[in-house]
C-alpha cells in the first residue's frame, strides 16, 4: 500500500532493466522486507530467479552467504572464496541482501565485488542512508501518508473508516506499518450505519505493544511515576513540572529521552517524545495514583495563577476527576468549554459537582441542557419545572421555561414545546432577555420545519435591531438556513458573514456550517465544497469526534447536489454514525438521512434506500414538516415506481410551499421532472423561480421547461449552465436529452456534440443511475421506463402487470413500444440499454 513507485524501481532493477543494483532505506519497520518480497515475487513472475541473503550480526565471514556458496568453496582461501562465490551467484537471475548493515567484512566484499562487477543484479536493504552502499541509486522509504492509512484500514477492516481514525493513527505511528499493524491489533472496532469506528481507547493494561512495554517496564518507580504525571498533563508547563518533580526526575526523564519541548511563544511546554508513550502510561495508570496526579497538578497550576482559560478549565476537570472540591463557578466554566466542544458526558459530570457545591440556580439550570445527551430527558424536564418554581425573578424563570422547551422539543412534543416558549417569551419584561427568548421561538419554528414563521420571526427581530452584532449572531445558526429554504440566499449569506464578524466558538462553527449550505443552495457550489474542506483540515486534530460529524453531514449534502453520490455516501455515512438520529432539532441530522437515502437510491442500492426513508419515517413525530424530502422520492425510483415517485414530489412540494421552503419545494418538484413529469410541473417551478435569489430555481424551471418541449437547443444552454453551476449530474442528464433529441431529429453533428458533452459530465458522477443518464423520458414515457425497468430486473409479464397494477396485454403492449423506441428485439438486451 502506497509503494507503487517504489516497487517499479525495484523490479527493474531486478529485471535488469535499470543499473545494477540498488538499496532500500529506512527505519525498522517501515516495511523494507515486505517489499522486497513482493518484488521478488513479481520479478520471478516475469522469469527472473532471486536468491536472498540475510544478514545476520556475529561477524562469521560469508555466513549470510553460506547457501549459495559452492561446497568447494567453503573454508578455504578467503580471496578463492569469494572469486567462487561470486561466479556462482552471477548466474542466478537477482540477489536481494537484506539488513546490509549487519554484514560481516567478506561479505561486505563479496557485495561489492558483485555489484562492481554488474554481473548480477543487487538490491539491498539498510536502516540508514549512509554506508558503503551510499554510491548505489537510493529508494528511501517514508511512511505512510494518512490517505494511505485510511485505505489500508479500509481493506483490513472490510469497509468505511471513521474520517478521523487515519489521523489518529498517522499520529500514533507516524506512518510506520509495522507499528500500525500493532496499534490496529491492540485496538477494538465497531461498525455502525456501515462506518468502522474507534469508541474506546486503543490502550488498555494488556495489550500494549511489545517494545513500548518493554521501554515503560524498565523506568525506575519515580521516574515512571513522573512520567505519567506528564502523561495526564501534556503539555505541560516547565515550571509547573519544576514545581511538582525534584531536579533529579527531571533530569532522569531527559537522559531516558522521554521528554521533548514543543514551541509555544509565551511559555515553554514539555510533552512526552512520542504519543504512544502518553497512551500507554494513560492506560496502565492505577486509579488512586491518577487521583493523586490530577491532585497535585491542579494545586500546582492554581499556584501560578491560572490566568488563561484553559489552565482553570483543566483545574476543574483534575478536581472533578481526583474527587477534590472545586470552585462552582470554575467548574461552570470548564463545563462551558466541554460542551463546546461536544463533550456533553464531562460537561454534565462537571455541572454536577457544580450542582453539589453551591445548589444554585445557575448550575442547575446549565445541568437541564446537558442531560438529554446523557439519555436523561425526564430528568431534565423535571428538574426544568423545579427551576420554574424555584426562580428568583422573572427573567430567570423564563430561562427555566426555554430549557424546558428545548427538552421537550428533543423528545419530540412538539406542540407542548411551542406552548412552552411562548410562555417563556410572555414571562418576561426584561428587553434584553425577552429578545434572545424571541431569538430562540425563531429558532424552534425553524426546528420543526416552519420556515415561513421562522423567517418572519427573524426579520421582526433584524427590523427592531438592525445593527446590533449580537443579535445577528444569536439568529444565525437557524435563521441562515431558514432564509436559504425560503429562496432568499443572497440575504441568508449577507446574514451569515456580517453574524461571523461577532461570533466565536461553536456559534461560529455553526454559522459557518449553514453559510455552506446557503453557498450551495445559492449555486455557488465549488465555494461551498472548499468550505467544507477547509473546516474538516481545520477540525484533523480533531476537538470531538461530533465536530467532524458535523461538517461531514454538510459537505455530503452539497456533494448530492454536485453529482457526485459516492462521495456524499461516505460523508453522509460518517456523520449517521458519529451523531445518530435523536430526536428532533437535530434538524440538520435529518436532512442527512433523506440525503443518504437519495445517494443510495442514485447508486442503486434501493433497499438501503428504503431503509433509511423508512427510519426517517419512524424519527419524525406529528407536527414535523421536514425540510429535505428528494431522499424518498428517489427511494420510490429505485424500487421502480416513477408514477408513485412522482406522485410522492408533488404531494410533498405542495406541503414545503405550505411552510414556506419555497427552494425546496423547486427542489423537489424538479426531482419529478427529471423522473419524467416535466410537463406537469413546469408551470410550478416557473412560479417559484420568479421569486428566488437563487439561481437554482430558474435553473430548474429552465430544465423543466426544456424537457416538456423537447427543446435539444434549451437543453443545451441548461447543461452549460448547470455544470457552470457546479450541478453536474443535471448537466450530464440534459446533454444526454439533448443528443438523443438532436439524433431524432436528424441533427446528427448537435447529436455528437451533445453526446460528447454528456459522456465528459457523465464520468465525474460516480456511478449515479437516473432517468436522465439511463434512457431519457424524452424517449420513453413515465409508464413505459416503469415496465422496462422491471423487464430489466428479470421480473415476468404477469409479476410487472400486478406491480403496476395493469393487464398483462398492456404490459406486451408496453414492452413493444419500448423494443421499438430503443431499437432492440427482445428484453434480454434493456439491461444493457438502461444499465441496469
Amino acid at each position: 500500500m502506497g509503494r507503487e513507485c517504489e516497487l517499479d524501481r525495484i523490479v527493474a532493477v531486478m529485471t535488469g532493466r535499470a543499473g545494477p543494483g540498488a538499496v532500500v532505506t529506512g527505519p525498522a519497520g517501515i516495511g523494507k522486507s515486505r517489499l522486497l518480497a513482493e518484488a521478488r515475487m513479481r520479478a520471478e513472475a516475469a522469469g527472473v530467479p532471486v536468491s536472498w541473503v540475510f544478514a545476520t550480526p556475529g561477524g562469521i565471514p560469508l555466513l549470510p552467504f553460506v547457501h549459495l556458496l559452492p561446497p568447494q568453496a567453503a573454508g578455504g582461501e578467503l580471496t578463492r572464496m569469494l572469486t567462487a562465490a561470486a561466479t556462482r551467484i552471477a548466474g542466478s537471475g537477482a540477489l536481494v541482501i537484506d539488513d546490509a548493515h549487519l554484514l560481516d567484512p567478506a561479505s561486505v566484499a563479496l557485495a561489492r565485488h558483485l555489484l562492481g562487477g554488474a554481473s548480477v543484479p543487487v538490491v539491498l536493504a539498510v536502516r540508514e542512508a549512509d554506508g558503503w552502499w551510499r554510491d548505489l541509486d537510493r529508494i528511501a522509504l517514508a511512511g505512510l501518508a494518512e490517505a494511505e492509512i485510511a485505505e489500508l484500514l479500509a481493506a483490513a477492516l472490510g469497509g468505511q473508516v471513521e474520517s478521523a481514525l487515519p489521523a489518529l493513527l498517522l499520529r500514533l505511528s507516524s506512518g510506520n506499518p509495522l507499528l500500525l499493524r500493532e496499534l490496529v491489533e491492540a485496538a477494538t472496532f465497531t461498525e455502525t450505519d456501515g462506518v468502522w469506528r474507534l469508541l474506546q481507547p486503543i490502550f488498555e493494561a494488556a495489550n500494549l505493544p511489545a517494545a513500548i512495554a518493554a521501554r515503560l517496564d524498565r523506568l525506575a518507580p519515580g521516574v515512571r511515576a513522573a512520567a505519567e504525571l506528564v502523561a495526564l498533563a501534556e503539555p505541560v508547563g516547565a515550571a509547573i513540572l519544576e514545581r511538582l518533580l525534584d531536579a533529579e526526575v527531571i533530569a532522569a526523564l531527559e537522559s531516558e529521552r522521554l521528554l521533548t519541548a514543543l514551541p509555544d511563544r509565551r511559555r515553554q511546554l514539555v510533552a512526552l517524545v512520542h504519543p504512544l508513550y502518553g497512551e500507554a502510561l494513560r492506560a496502565t495508570l492505577p486509579p488512586l495514583r491518577a487521583r493523586e496526579h490530577r491532585r497535585r497538578l491542579a494545586g500546582a497550576v492554581e499556584a501560578t495563577g491560572a490566568r488563561r482559560r484553559p489552565d482553570r478549565v483543566r483545574i476543574a476537570v483534575w478536581r472533578v476527576e481526583a474527587g477534590v472540591p472545586a470552585d462552582a463557578g470554575l467548574l461552570r466554566e470548564a463545563a462551558r468549554e466541554a460542551s463546546d466542544g461536544l463533550h456533553h458526558q464531562l460537561a454534565a459530570r462537571l455541572l454536577q459537582a457544580a450542582v453539589d457545591a453551591d445548589g444554585s440556580f445557575e448550575s442547575r439550570l446549565a445541568l437541564v441542557a446537558e442531560l438529554p445527551y446523557l439519555g436523561k430527558a425526564d430528568r431534565a424536564l423535571e428538574l426544568a419545572r423545579e427551576l420554574e418554581t424555584a426562580a428568583p425573578d422573572d427573567a430567570a424563570r423564563a430561562q427555566a421555561l426555554w430549557a424546558r422547551a428545548r427538552v421537550l422539543l428533543v423528545g419530540g412534543q412538539i406542540d407542548e414545546a411551542r406552548r412552552t416558549m411562548s410562555s417563556a417569551v410572555s414571562t418576561t419584561a426584561d428587553p434584553r432577555v425577552r429578545l434572545r427568548l424571541e431569538a430562540g421561538q425563531a429558532a424552534q419554528a425553524f426546528a420543526i420545519g416552519h420556515v415561513h414563521e421562522s423567517v418572519a420571526a427573524g426579520d421582526r427581530i433584524l427590523r427592531r435591531h438592525p445593527a446590533d452584532p449580537e443579535v445577528r449572531s444569536w439568529l444565525a445558526g437557524s435563521q441562515v438556513r431558514a432564509l436559504a429554504c425560503a429562496g432568499r440566499t443572497r440575504d441568508a449569506i449577507e446574514l451569515a458573514r456580517s453574524a461571523l464578524d461577532a461570533a466565536d466558538g461553536p456559534r461560529a462553527e455553526l454559522t459557518r456550517m449553514a453559510l455552506l449550505q446557503a453557498l450551495a443552495l445559492d449555486g455557488q457550489i465549488a465555494e461551498a465544497i472548499a468550505l467544507g474542506r477547509s473546516a474538516l483540515e481545520g477540525e484533523a486534530a480533531g476537538r470531538a469526534a461530533t465536530w467532524r460529524a458535523y461538517w461531514a453531514h454538510e459537505l455530503g449534502q452539497v456533494f448530492l447536489l454536485s453529482g457526485r453520490p459516492a462521495t456524499a455516501r461516505r460523508w453522509l455515512r460518517e456523520a449517521l454514525a458519529v451523531m445518530p438520529l435523536q430526536g428532533i432539532p437535530a434538524n440538520p441530522q435529518t436532512w442527512g438521512l433523506d440525503a443518504l437515502a437519495e445517494a443510495e437510491s442514485l447508486l442503486g442500492a434501493a433497499d438501503r434506500a428504503g431503509e433509511l426513508a423508512k427510519r426517517l419515517r419512524s424519527a419524525l413525530p406529528e407536527g414535523f414538516a421536514a425540510p429535505r424530502r428528494s431522499g424518498s422520492v428517489w427511494a420510490r425510483y429505485a424500487e421502480g415506481d416513477l408514477t408513485a415517485a412522482v406522485a410522492l414530489a408533488r404531494s410533498q412540494a405542495a406541503e414545503l410551499e405550505e411552510t414556506g421552503s419555497m427552494l425546496m419545494a423547486s427542489w423537489v418538484l424538479h426531482e419529478a421532472a427529471r423522473l419524467g413529469a416535466a410537463a406537469e410541473v413546469a408551470g410550478d417551478l416557473q412560479r417559484l423561480s420568479a421569486s428566488s435569489q437563487s439561481a437554482l430555481p430558474p435553473l430548474m424551471a429552465g430544465n423543466a421547461a426544456a424537457l416538456a418541449g423537447a427543446d435539444a437547443s434549451a437543453l443545451d444552454d441548461v447543461s452549460r449552465t448547470a455544470a457552470a453551476t457546479g450541478c453536474t449530474l443535471w448537466a450530464a442528464e440534459a446533454a444526454a436529452a439533448a443528443g438523443l433529441i438532436h439524433r431524432a431529429e436528424g441533427r446528427l453533428g448537435s447529436a455528437l456534440a451533445s453526446s460528447a458533452r454528456f459522456e465528459e459530465l457523465y464520468a465525474a458522477c460516480e456511478g449515479a443511475r437516473t432517468p436522465g443518464v439511463r434512457s431519457s423520458p424524452a424517449i420513453l414515457t413515465r409508464r413505459e421506463y416503469e415496465v422496462a425497468g422491471f423487464a430489466s430486473r428479470g421480473l415476468s409479464d404477469r409479476e410487472i402487470a400486478v406491480r403496476l397494477q395493469l393487464s398483462v396485454r398492456t404490459v406486451h403492449s408496453h414492452l413493444h413500444r419500448i423494443y421499438r423506441k430503443l431499437n432492440i428485439e427482445q428484453r434480454g438486451q434493456l439491461p444493457g440499454v438502461l444499465g441496469s
